[in-house]
């Protein structure tokens, strides 16, 4: 009998349809509900009321709601209450109800004692976050910006009561079916907006992209040959995820065919965004794999997914195409673009935006001009004025909000977690193909932070929690127990 790394109950359960319907439920209601205000703020109190009971009956499915709003809510936008997102609102109340009961069985002390470091670091950040906050409001930035670039770092929170729930079989098979949900239904709404556009059903400046731009917070853009670029936020763990799945093929075992299946969906989410950020992530990434792996795995496995990247994408572009043309010069101009970003329009773009934020930098480099900030530049391209929240420059937007030394902070928060995974890989070896594949997301989450906001967005911050209490929780276990076998090792040797 066939022993496989990971059985089918695993992935299919109804709770797994139950979810996938739920997926594309919710992008349903919220473009529906979307100029009906009072509709959602109803049912946001009921499933705020919805969280309580079940927190009181079980903490981890409270747990599941979270988990489930922050994979399957898109941007987290869908439904808005008094102008704050059903997001915020859940992890707000989940966190209040999660910090009173620990209050209330006197463990709280306890539950925040993850890693000595970790604590101190996560302290010291907590710090440089207040201290942007209020000084974006000494420099009269926004509230609204403000408290949307404060809410990322919020999440940061969850890293306590995460390390214990993520314990329990349930939740971790939970967690399993909730993310192959994600990416079969990600996938398939992609290939639905693309087809939607690329066919003519819809249009720019419809309502269905209006409502995709505003409510989902994705874009669209038409680059020639019927092939529309579709992006959304949740993209940002598309390529971590690959990583991690390739990383799992390299294990010496019978591997579930739902894997290769898995990132089948999502290469076809990588070659719809298209975005070159994400490939060079990619590609720096598949390097890292190669790390405590033998190299014949490692090449096979690289090699495929670049394989399926180059099909899938040649496979799209000549049926939207009509047969036409294969995409391989759409694609060229793209990564031609990184050393030549005049070529493109978006890299033009990001090119007029650099010299406006090293203005803002230079205002105040040390401490930053705090959280909130937006840019204001004229586009050649449009010939209109034009403002953003953020320049599309990953760290340069975090080193003008947050000055050098919280840039450096929050950049040392991702270092230290690539060292405790490291450290957990050399001594705890028996899942370094989980681990390796998480420390080549981590990697690649600092690559796409050069053109994107990839590390103080929500879905970089989720992942860096997952992976930092995985790390810190074993890597702390063993630094007890060599303490221990330590101390004995002496006294026998007295």
């Amino acid at each position: 009998m066939e022993k496989f790394l990971t059985p089918n109950s695993i992935f299919f359960s109804k709770q797994t349809w139950l979810l996938l319907v739920l997926f594309f439920i919710v992008r349903i209601g919220s473009f529906f509900l979307q100029p009906h205000l009072i509709t959602q703020g109803a049912i946001i109190i009921i499933l705020i009321l919805l969280l309580c009971v079940l927190y009181f009956k079980n903490p981890d499915w409270a747990w599941y709601i979270v988990l489930s709003e922050i994979l399957l809510g898109g941007a987290g936008h869908y439904l808005e209450l008094g102008g704050l997102s059903l997001r915020t609102l859940l992890i707000g109340s989940f966190l209040f109800l999660w910090l009173s009961h620990q209050l209330n069985q006197q463990i709280l002390g306890k539950r925040l004692n993850i890693n000595p470091t970790v604590n101190y670091l996560m302290a010291f950040f907590a710090i440089i976050v207040l201290f942007a906050a209020g000084n974006g409001l000494a420099h009269e930035h926004l509230t609204k910006y403000i408290i949307a670039d404060i809410m990322p770092f919020v999440f940061f929170l969850l890293l306590f009561p995460s390390t214990y729930l993520f314990e329990d079989i349930k939740a971790q098979e939970f967690l399993t079916r909730l993310l192959s949900v994600f990416v079969i239904g990600t996938a398939i709404f992609s290939l639905f907006t693309f087809t939607m556009f690329s066919t003519g059903i819809s249009e720019l400046q419809d309502p269905f992209y209006k409502w995709y731009r505003d409510v989902d917070a994705g874009k669209i853009t038409d680059i020639g040959s019927n092939f529309y670029r579709v992006v959304e936020p949740g993209h940002l763990l598309v390529v971590p995820l690959i990583l991690l799945i390739t990383s799992l093929l390299m294990r010496d075992e019978k591997h579930n065919k739902m894997w290769r299946i898995l990132r089948w969906f999502l290469i076809l989410i990588l070659v719809l965004n298209l975005s070159r950020g994400y490939f060079l992530a990619l590609i720096v990434g598949l390097l890292v794999l190669k790390y405590k792996h033998h190299w014949h795995k490692w090449l096979r496995e690289s090699l495929a997914v670049i394989l399926l990247v180059g099909i899938i994408f040649s496979g799209i572009c000549l049926i939207a195409s009509q047969g036409k043309t294969m995409g391989w010069e759409q694609f060229g101009i793209r990564l031609t673009s990184l050393v030549k970003p005049r070529i493109e329009v978006s890299s033009a773009t990001r090119m007029i935006t650099l010299p406006v934020i090293w203005g803002v930098i230079a205002k105040q480099p040390i401490l930053g001009v705090g959280l909130g900030n937006s840019i204001t530049f004229y586009n050649p391209i449009t010939y209109q004025t034009q403002t953003a929240p953020h320049s599309d420059w990953g760290y340069l937007d975090m080193w003008a909000e947050l000055g050098l030394l919280g840039a450096l902070a929050f950049v040392g928060l991702y270092i230290f977690t690539i060292y405790l995974l490291v450290k957990k890989i050399k001594n705890i070896p028996d899942w370094h193909d989980f681990d390796v594949g998480l420390l080549a997301g981590l990697i690649a989450f600092l690559v796409m932070n050069i053109t994107a906001a990839a590390l103080f967005h929500v879905f970089g911050v989720f992942f860096l929690i997952f992976t930092l209490s995985i790390a810190a929780k074993y890597t702390a276990i063993f630094d007890k127990t060599t303490q221990l076998l330590y101390r004995v090792f002496n006294r026998l040797k007295v």
